[in-house]
């Protein structure tokens, strides 16, 4: 028992330092491990990293919270409390656990540093991205950019508009430019070869898009201005009196004649300047075809310009030539046609005035000849066809009921007169006289329409052949021996006239 006793003294004697050294090491490096820990939550803490990382992941309206500086502060205890417990093992000579731990640790620590970097060079970026957000959108509000281009400013003071667009976008270029170097600081080659070709690339074609955008920006900046001007300019002329006066006023709507013209102008202006910007773009599939349609509506803008004006120069014509016609025929006592052919009590006032109807009819048919001249002029054969054969159908339907309204007349003054006889059957007589002039001037005016040709032959045709069969009988069966009566006068009168 003694000597048991004795060789643990022995062995203690000979572990007992190294243990207490390691117990040393454990404790010291636990405590290490819970300061550091505590200062990292601290830190990160300060920063709001948390909030930050819960907004780009989830949105910027998100509240939810990752609570990053709990888990950095755990990973970090842990971390140090690993290396702890393999110091805490070699020094008590366990190097049986410690070898296994030293080669599963001899990468991780020899890669630490490629991390440092890349996290040294991902918090520069970090830092640089924020500056120059701020300092562009400061920039932006100052100069009212959003103002300006008709954007808002949001809540929290920042701008929502434009300026808060770009802001971002140079905030995530920042981070975007540094991913090549923080890629080769991690030695991912196999994600650092496409991202450097992929930039290569951007980077080559990168001055067809500043000169694409120069182009647009020029571009749109003289369009603006020449639109101002000559805004300004056809205003304090008079365009837009001028336009009250023709009557266009009303067919503008809200806007102003002036207006309309500038913004014409910006347009022509800005067409060709994006046929340039696509061409600097230098990208044949794509902008080829954008190419391609935007100049054949620049070859096609001269006719349209021309048509636009054609109707112009028509609806001011024809509201001049319609107002002459209108006051001319209310002058003549036009309006009292209705009366006179029996259709109304009282002449029509204003709109519902034959004389307008007749001015108006004059209107749309100079707008309908100046549409087909348009319409050939921006080579739309099929429609300037359609809408001629719309005119002489039109042209049909007038003379149709000018036909039928002098047949109207005609009755009415034949009546009259027959009523004004002395005959006994004036009356029946008067009658039968309007009802076949009514006939026949609606057979002629629904064959001068063309509607039905066949139909209104046959009507009419039957009609003629009903009366004449009708006669027929009625003189033939109920007038037979009244024929006969008067055959018999007949043939003594005839025998009894001396021969000459």
């Amino acid at each position: 028992m003694q000597e048991i006793i004795d060789q643990l003294k022995q062995q203690f004697a000979a572990f007992g330092p190294n243990l207490l050294a390691g117990l040393a090491v454990l404790v010291i490096g636990w405590l290490v491990a819970v300061v550091v820990s505590f200062l990292v939550r601290k830190l990160l803490g300060r920063t709001s990293a948390d909030n930050k990382l819960a907004q780009w992941m989830s949105g910027p309206e998100s509240k939810t919270s990752l609570h990053v500086e709990e888990w950095a502060g755990k990973i970090v205890f842990y971390v140090i409390m690993l290396v702890v417990v393999i110091a805490f093992l070699q020094t008590i000579k366990l190097t049986v656990v410690t070898d296994p731990l030293n080669q599963i640790l001899q990468p991780v620590m020899a890669y630490l540093p490629r991390l440092v970097g890349a996290a040294v060079l991902a918090l520069v970026a970090w830092v640089l991205a924020t500056v120059l957000k701020k300092v562009i959108i400061g920039a932006l509000q100052a100069a009212k950019f959003d103002e300006k281009v008709g954007g808002a400013t949001g809540e929290s003071g920042l701008s929502s508009g434009l300026s808060a667009a770009f802001a971002e976008v140079v905030y995530w270029l920042v981070f975007l430019l540094f991913l090549p170097a923080i890629l080769e600081a991690l030695d991912l080659k196999s994600l650092l070869e496409p991202v450097t070709s992929l930039f290569d690339k951007v980077f080559a074609f990168l001055p067809n898009i500043l000169s694409a955008a120069a182009i647009l920006a020029i571009g749109w900046l003289v369009a603006r201005i020449v639109q101002r001007i000559l805004q300004s300019l056809l205003a304090s002329a008079g365009t837009d009196r001028l336009s009250e006066k023709w009557g266009l006023a009303a067919s503008l709507g809200s806007q102003k004649l002036s207006g309309v013209l500038g913004l014409v102008v910006y347009y022509v202006i800005l067409v060709p300047v994006l046929i340039a910007a696509l061409g600097a773009l230098q990208l044949d599939a794509v902008t080829k075809p954008a190419s391609d349609m935007l100049g054949k509506m620049m070859g096609a803008l001269p006719n349209i310009v021309g048509a636009m004006i054609i109707l112009i120069i028509a609806l001011v014509i024809g509201r001049v030539v319609a107002g002459i016609v209108t006051n001319l025929l209310a002058g003549m006592g036009f309006n009292n046609v209705l009366v006179k052919l029996g259709m109304a009590r009282k002449a029509g006032e204003g709109r519902q005035a034959p004389a307008a109807v007749v001015g108006l009819l004059c209107l749309a048919a100079i707008i309908l000849f100046a549409t087909v001249t348009a319409a050939e002029m921006l080579n739309f054969e099929m429609l300037a066809g359609m809408i001629k054969e719309f005119i002489a159908f039109a042209g049909h339907i007038i003379m149709g009921l000018v036909i039928f309204a002098l047949g109207i007349l005609l009755a009415g003054v034949v009546a009259r007169g027959i009523s004004s006889s002395d005959s006994p059957h004036a009356g029946r007589l008067a009658l039968a006289a309007r009802v076949v002039i009514l006939l026949l001037t609606g057979a002629m005016a629904l064959r001068q329409t063309g509607l039905a040709n066949e139909i209104v032959h046959l009507a009419f045709g039957l009609s003629l052949g009903a009366v004449a069969v009708a006669l027929a009988l009625a003189f033939g069966l109920g007038g037979r021996d009244l024929a006969a009566r008067t055959l018999n006068e007949w043939r003594d009168a005839a025998k009894d006239k001396p021969p000459k």
